[in-house]
């Protein structure tokens, strides 16, 4: 699927697009609160500039060659997360998802993920989606169980935010 930085896949309130470099100042400071970084087990607090720059910069290469697809939240135009297939081989990838803490328990984590799997099943043509949350992040856990997802284990990883071992719930959501 080619790169096209005008695509829009539109839910009721949001809209996800494919991310371009300009939202690295956004993500950064969204990234920067501890409480969003803390669900994410390859953030570091602070997050560093010159690595979240270079992953946005690798974005296009990523979508073109079908590994990974991120997508910006934004609500009336404003970045307000980010979105992404990856890890994708045959026919399944992993979803994720980071929104700003200012916006959390308005249903937009919901809304936004529900769009990011038809997206993955649709377009991307995935058959089979994996996402994981720690085990203490109930909202996530719940949105994954609202749009079907079956846990399938609870794995022990390392998180680089939370500087310790956690335990991540696996969920899996297949056609």
């Amino acid at each position: 699927m080619d790169y096209d930085p005008s695509i829009r896949l539109l839910t009721e309130r949001l809209a996800l697009r494919p991310t371009i470099p300009n939202d690295v100042k956004r993500a950064l400071e969204i990234r920067s609160h501890p409480e969003v970084a803390r669900n994410l087990v390859a953030a570091t607090i602070p997050p560093d500039p010159e690595k979240m720059t270079n992953w946005f910069k690798g974005h296009p290469d990523e979508w073109r060659e079908g590994t990974a697809y991120r997508l910006a939240i934004t609500l009336e135009g404003r970045l307000i997360g980010v979105c992404d297939v990856f890890d994708i081989g045959e026919g399944e990838g992993e979803i994720g998802y980071w929104l700003d803490r200012t916006v959390w328990g308005r249903g937009f984590g919901l809304e936004a993920a529900r769009q990011l799997v038809r997206f993955a099943m649709e377009d991307v043509g995935l058959t089979s989606v994996r996402a994981g949350c720690a085990d203490d992040n109930a909202a996530s856990a719940a949105i994954l169980t609202r749009l079907g997802f079956s846990r399938l284990e609870d794995v022990r990883v390392f998180s680089k935010s939370r500087e310790a071992e956690i335990t991540q719930r696996r969920f899996q959501l297949a056609v």
